[in-house]
């Protein structure tokens, strides 16, 4: 199970501070085996090379119709021929292409979709354009994660519901995996809304534990309430008492029980290695796996 280990792209930030670019880490870690990788929104990202391209094309967007922006992204991964305004630039979208074949990229930004929009016409905005990235980093199987970093206190579950049945609703003609996480919220009741949303859930059991080991909701709790078909990935990190950790090792969460449950369930998603970003992401992620392995 473990040997297919993938990345959240958010543990190279530390190295793409200090100059290292997006598509050499990309190329690197798919060499050594970490072929789904998870493209994190945030500020690592946009001061990199690559997220400076994904800005020209968000910024290019509006000049095309949603049918001419898919032709154009499904041409970039087939290297077929395309018209378009913007051509130096998709070009250079189809040359991070060819670096990434063989690789499954998926697109995934913090969204506060648990509470009403105070704009709910730029809220919309953001997601078609989140959805437009999505589809362009893998037109054979696009997938858009949001997760809720933002909201606390009692959740109004209806409204939490409708912003997911409206942003799985958007752009029909981009067929996608939506996804949500859970994070300051239970994973049950993330669970809970996802499904009445319809959306799918990631699931990150780290995010469960407080500081001092003590859990939001019980993993057991969770794993009785979920069916496979509800999950689309597994985030794996480890934490303890000083937080997040830079490798998976011994912790507050018990991956050998994970891997059972997801074993015995028949699990068919991918899971994702999220350590803290160090300066050297890839022994980290190597001995993550191998630690896994032993599970």
């Amino acid at each position: 199970m473990f040997e297919k280990l993938g990345i959240v792209t958010n543990i190279w930030a530390e190295e793409i501070e200090n100059g290292a670019r997006f598509d050499d880490l990309m190329v690197e870690f798919g060499a050594n085996g970490f072929k789904d990788m998870e493209v994190r929104e945030g500020d690592y990202l946009r001061n990199s090379e690559f997220g400076e391209l994904v800005q020209q094309v968000e910024s290019a967007m509006p000049a095309y119709t949603d049918t001419e922006f898919k032709t154009v992204c499904d041409a970039v991964w087939t290297e077929k021929s395309f018209q378009t305004e913007h051509r130096t630039l998709f070009e250079a979208f189809a040359d991070f292409a060819r670096k990434a074949d063989g690789l499954t990229l998926s697109y995934a930004m913090s969204h506060p979709w648990l509470s009403s929009p105070t704009d709910s016409e730029a809220d919309t905005q953001q997601i078609i354009t989140a959805k437009k990235l999505a589809y362009l980093l893998c037109p054979q199987r696009p997938r858009l994660r949001l997760v809720d970093l933002d909201t606390e206190g009692d959740i109004d579950e209806p409204t939490a519901i409708a912003n997911l049945k409206h942003y799985a609703a958007l752009l029909p003609s981009y067929p996608m995996i939506f996804a949500v996480e859970n994070a300051r919220q239970t994973a049950t009741l993330t669970l809970k809304l996802a499904v009445a949303g319809g959306a799918k859930l990631t699931y990150d059991e780290t995010n469960t534990y407080r500081a001092d080991g003590t859990t939001l909701n019980a993993p057991d709790e969770f794993w009785r309430a979920v069916k496979m078909t509800d999950l689309t990935s597994v985030h794996f990190k480890q934490k303890n008492g000083d937080g997040v950790l830079s490798e998976v090792g011994d912790g507050y969460v018990d991956f050998r029980a994970i891997a059972e449950h997801l074993k015995t369930e028949h699990y068919t998603g991918d899971l994702l290695l999220e350590n803290t970003p160090t300066a050297h992401s890839l022994q980290d992620a190597l001995r993550s796996r191998e630690y896994l392995l032993s599970c």
